[in-house]
């Protein structure tokens, strides 16, 4: 009893890579981030053409319309910003997050706010076109953003600070 019972747990053990590999997506369903990003871009690109928008290019693949453009101070990835900002998806227009005199440390952002976000003064506002690998990438924020979605941000920025103060989330 017990040498059947010790090859049933061998083989179950032998199975169980197997098992989980199953479960998983394969390296193959993953899209290489630069063959993803050059779709991206091509996406972000036809739409702001069939639109008639204007945007400026940024070498990351970003790309982004500047609305109020003030001669102030950018903030750097170890600022605190506070900002209004509404998220729509690219492919459908429709809202997935917005606020207003919302304060973040500027380093725990998604990377095309790490990227966008410092192009602007302090009281500029833009539209940011946000490739989805600098989003919320290939696994998406189930359920509110799915897979590889391309995003636009209109975004204002209203305050700069030198650091985050966690306990009332605004900054200094």
């Amino acid at each position: 009893m017990k040498f059947r019972s010790l090859h049933l747990a061998i083989g179950l053990l032998a199975l169980l890579p197997f098992i989980l590999a199953s479960c998983l997506k394969s390296e193959e369903e993953i899209p290489d981030f630069n063959t993803q990003l050059q779709n991206d871009i091509q996406a972000i690109d036809n739409y702001l053409a069939s639109n008639n928008i204007i945007a400026v290019e940024d070498i990351s693949g970003l790309r982004y319309v500047l609305h109020d453009d003030t001669t102030s101070h950018k903030p750097t990835i170890d600022s605190c910003v506070t900002a209004n900002y509404r998220g729509l998806f690219l492919s459908s227009g429709v809202k997935f997050d917005e606020g207003a005199g919302v304060s973040f440390p500027l380093s725990g952002v998604i990377a095309g706010w790490k990227i966008g976000i410092p192009l602007l003064d302090e009281g500029d506002s833009a539209t940011l076109y946000i490739p989805s690998g600098y989003g919320y990438g290939y696994y998406g924020y189930p359920p509110e953003i799915p897979s590889n979605a391309n995003l636009i941000f209109n975004v204002s920025v209203k305050k700069i600070g030198n650091s985050y103060r966690s306990s009332d989330r605004s900054c200094n």
